[in-house]
């Protein structure tokens, strides 16, 4: 408004208004560019499942640094929920490509493994001629125990290792200890051997 200050009390330099009313100067409001892009991409981040998410988040908490806020505050929000989002995707990505990649692996393997089964099982019947042999020469009695198990060893499975002769009450079987490489397991491949076990045959109990 207008007003007037006397000459003896006015100071040195100070202004003297007279007249009209001075129009108010416009102040103008700071614009927070980083907290309105970040907003912005926050907002369409969120429709795309998050794929720009940590771009608006970057720029919406650079944006909290500076004034006006709201946008940045909201932008940070909306950031970082698309973020989550975005990890979220990518994790049931990740672990679902993984199950699918021992699926494949496992099914190859399994298609390996009974290709040597097959092979192995040619093993165990080559191997068992020789016992057939020893039983017709010797009135259908098996080797002892020990030397059953020294023919046996002679003869390799498909997976390279050796045989094994298990005695039983009536006759006895030619073991492979198959793919995990370990006996009296589900995947042993297994032949019975027809004929008498002798006294010094050590019989196994099942």
């Amino acid at each position: 408004m207008t007003f007037h200050v006397p000459f003896e009390h006015r100071r040195r330099g100070q202004p003297i208004y007279i007249g009209f009313d001075v129009p108010p100067t416009r102040v103008r409001t700071p614009r927070n560019w980083f907290g309105f892009f970040g907003f912005g991409l926050s907002i369409f981040a969120i429709l795309t499942a998050g794929v720009l998410s940590p771009i608006a988040l970057l720029f919406s908490l650079i944006g909290m640094r500076r004034q006006p806020r709201r946008l940045a505050t909201a932008g940070t929000v909306l950031g970082t929920i698309g973020t989550l989002m975005l990890a979220g995707v990518i994790s049931a990505g990740v672990f679902s490509h993984s199950k699918h990649q021992r699926h494949v692996t496992r099914e190859r393997q399994s298609k390996v493994n009974r290709v040597l089964t097959e092979k192995t099982s040619t093993t165990l019947k080559l191997a068992s001629k020789e016992f057939e042999e020893y039983s017709q020469a010797n009135d259908g009695n098996l080797p002892a125990w020990i030397d059953a198990n020294m023919v046996a060893i002679k003869h390799q499975d498909a997976w390279g290792e050796s045989l094994r002769f298990d005695a039983e009450k009536e006759g006895g079987k030619l073991r492979s200890a198959g793919a995990d490489h370990r006996f009296d397991t589900k995947d042993d491949v297994i032949l019975k051997v027809d004929g008498n076990c002798s006294q010094e045959t050590q019989i196994v109990e099942y």
